[in-house]
Order: structure tokens, then sequence, then C-alpha cells
């Protein structure tokens, strides 16, 4: 029996009627691939199985955790449940990966259970901390949905919920700022920093991305999955105090109501509205002849000579008359471009 197998059994005897000290038993050893079948598999193939089978190890650990401490899952009627009270998540038409869930529901059942906790307003009704699009898909499908019942307190919940999707890294990095900057309005940083597994740091330019960009616009571009903070943060450059100015609106508002616009992936709209304001940037410079040259300022004892311009940004160093510094930015800049790499790389995580 292969780990993947084994380990799919596992999940399925959860809520199945298996004994749960089952659960607790070492999956076998997976039979060793040939040398032929090695050389078949691409390391990209390797690296999402991996993946797979760590996210499936961690809901294994999550459920007999559960177990352990008692909680068993419930047949809950989807009527009776309503959301967390911060949405975390966009909801977007042609959602494949939801139907894709829907479907292997509808095929499987239910693998993993919602979290959910007696609503604190409403009785006989109970509240989502986490598991939002399985609740969606059980309600799609006609069907109860197994959730586990828990006492939590508000912060508690968020945190549940904040977490569990920052375990899976399914939430984009915009819905992970939206995400923030509502919680923001009620709960201090330590709670945001913990319900979405983030430093101080990068908290700070979440909610200060935010500040720039008014929500109903980020909702109406969608979750954007492949975009990440540069360009988030470049397209927040051409607002003012939440606003676009009137060139530039005209220009967005232009593309947002268009038949393509509506029926494009959040990505391509995201790419269209940027490239919006570029198009809008460039004539307005045009049209009143303000296109600007490069400011010029020295950096050190006139060593590097900085031009930061419009769109671009250069360094100019006399390897003549300063070869030592030539050959150390040469030595530097790779290590440089390593290190900003990784940082963009944690903070879209």
């Amino acid at each position: 029996m292969n780990k993947a197998t084994d380990r799919s059994k596992k999940m399925r005897a959860m809520f199945g009627g298996v004994d749960p000290a089952e659960l607790a038993k070492s999956p076998g050893p997976a039979p060793s691939m040939t040398a032929t079948t090695k050389q078949r598999v691409s390391p990209g193939a390797i690296k999402s199985m991996r993946n797979t089978f760590s996210n499936v190890e961690k809901e294994n650990e999550k459920l007999r955790q559960m177990i352990e401490d008692g909680s068993v899952a419930h047949e809950l009627n989807t009527e009776d449940l309503d959301p967390s009270f911060v949405s975390d998540r966009m909801v977007v038409a042609n959602d494949e990966d939801f139907e894709k869930l829907k479907a292997s529901i509808s095929a499987s059942g239910q693998q993993v259970p919602i979290l959910v906790r007696p609503h604190p307003d409403l009785p006989d009704r109970y509240q989502i901390a986490f598991g939002h699009r399985r609740w969606r898909a059980c309600k799609d499908l006609g069907i109860s949905v197994r959730g586990i019942i828990k006492e939590l307190s508000d912060e508690a919940l968020l945190i549940a919920q904040g977490q569990e999707n920052h375990e899976r890294k399914n939430l984009s990095f915009i819905e992970t700022a939206l995400f923030a900057s509502r919680l923001a309005k009620t709960f201090p940083q330590t709670v945001i920093s913990k319900a979405i597994g983030k430093d101080a740091t990068t908290v700070s330019k979440l909610l200060k991305l935010m500040n720039a960009l008014p929500e109903e616009f980020v909702r109406e571009i969608g979750p954007a999955p492949k975009i990440g903070r540069p360009r988030w943060e470049e397209l927040a450059g051409h607002f003012n105090h939440g606003q676009l100015p009137d060139p530039f609106k005209a220009r967005v508002d232009a593309v947002m109501i268009s038949a393509d616009f509506e029926l494009s992936a959040s990505d391509e709209r995201f790419s269209a509205i940027l490239s919006a304001c570029k198009s809008a940037e460039t004539t307005a410079a045009i049209t009143t002849g303000s296109i600007a040259t490069a400011a010029k300022s020295w950096i050190g004892d006139k060593q590097i000579l900085m031009k930061d311009g419009p769109n671009a940004l250069s360094f100019q160093v006399d390897a003549k008359k300063q070869p030592e510094l030539a050959a150390f930015l040469k030595r530097r800049l790779p290590d440089l471009m390593d290190e900003f790499e990784e940082e963009i790389l944690k903070e879209d995580a």
C-alpha cells in the first residue's frame, strides 16, 4: 500500500466509524521507484506531489487532534449556518477550483469537516470559523455539511479562520490584505498578525496598501491569485487619497464596464486596469508636455550617480575612476537580487 492510498483511507476513516486508534498507525513503506520511472517524473511533478502529501498529512494531524480533544463531526443543515463575521475570501463567478471541490465532494463525500461555533446572537444557528467553500459546495449540492462545533470567542474564531487559510496557502495576496484591513477596523495588530501568520512589518505594508485602494474597487477586480505585492503597489501608486485622478478614472471606468472585463479572470482584469492607468499616465504627460526627465543625485562623495526617472531607475559608476567600487557592486548585485526575491516570496506567501 502506498502512502497516498494509506493517507486517503485514514481521512475517510475519520468519519466513517473506524476506530480512531487506527489513525495513529504509521503508514507502510512506499514501493521503490525504478530508475526508469524516476527519469519520467519531472521535478515540478515531484514538488506538487510532495506538497499534496504534506497538506494531507496536516489534515490528518488536525483531525487526530480533534478526536483526542473529544471533538465529533456533526451532520449540519447548511441552512442553519452563517459565514464568519469577517470575510476573508472573494466569491467569483466561473471559479474552476470551487467546481472541482463540488465534484470531489459529490463523488467521494466531504473528507474534512468545517469548524463552527454556536452563533453568538442567533439561537439554533452556527457561525463558520473555517470551511466556507466546503459549506457552499455542500449547500449547492443540497446535502448536509460535516462540522466540528466548538465554543469560540470572536478573537479565537478569527485566528482559527486566518491560520487555516494561511496553512493551506490558498488565499491570494490581495485577499490576505483585504482580510487584514477588515480586521484592523476592530482588532489590534497583534490579533491580525496571529490570524494571517505575518509579522508586524508585513501587516503594516498590507494595511498601507489597502488604505490607498478602495475596497469596492479591489472586489471588482477579484482575488487575482497570480498578482503579488509589487504590482498591487504599482496600481495603488496611481491613486490619490483613495481616488483615481479624472483622466485615469475615465480610462479605468471604460475598461470595467466592458463585456470583456466581465468575462475575464481576475488576473486579466488586474492587468487590463493597470494597462489603462499606464496609458492614461503617458497620454497626460504628452498632452501637458510634462514628460519628466530623470532626477539626478549623487551617492557617496560623487561616487555613484543615481538617475531616478518616471519609468526607470539607474545607477552609474565611473569604472576608470572607481574600479574597486565597480567590482564590489558587481559582486554584491546577485546577492541583493536573491535577498529581494526572498523578501517578495515571504510577503506573498
